[in-house]
């Protein structure tokens, strides 16, 4: 049984520590790892695992295995895919009249709608939201409709 070797992380997302806990752990490149999934009986890795920029942690089980499965599995939540950030800042726009830099907005609503996502997939599996992640939850809402508003669409 391989396993890979854990590290800690300040950030509070640790791909260390998810590793650790999988078997058969293999490196599929820079910050990519495929492992057997612990959600159901796999002989050959079918379990992606990917570390973002940002230092968050993509989990996909290829025979369709919902993440918050996998991570049952091993005693983890959803939370704990997610680096835990002092504030949501961003570098200064270029532009004059620009009052966000365009990556940096399309990172954080991408970076919101996957929380949404893992929510969602969470839910339709049956499972229910811890109370740390529906208050992320909330805040991932929170963010996305403030986004919305500041460019002048109503929801």
């Amino acid at each position: 049984m391989q396993r890979a070797p854990q590290q800690n992380s300040a950030l509070g997302a640790d791909v260390h520590r998810l590793l650790a806990r999988l078997d058969k752990v293999k490196s599929n490149g820079p910050g990519r790892w495929l492992a057997c999934c612990p959600a159901h009986d796999d002989r050959s890795p079918s379990l992606a695992i990917r570390e973002t920029e940002d230092g968050t942690i993509l989990v996909k089980c290829f025979t369709g295995c919902p993440t918050a499965d996998v991570l049952a599995a091993v005693g983890m939540e959803m939370h704990e895919l997610f680096p835990s950030r002092e504030s949501d800042t961003f570098r200064a726009s270029k532009r004059s009249g620009e009052r966000w830099v365009p990556r940096d907005v399309l990172a954080a609503v991408a970076r919101e709608a996957l929380v949404v996502l893992i929510a969602a997939e969470t839910v339709h599996a049956g499972k229910p939201l811890v109370r740390e992640d529906l208050d992320r939850l909330a805040r991932a809402a929170g963010r996305l409709r403030g986004a919305a508003k500041e460019v002048g669409c109503n929801v």
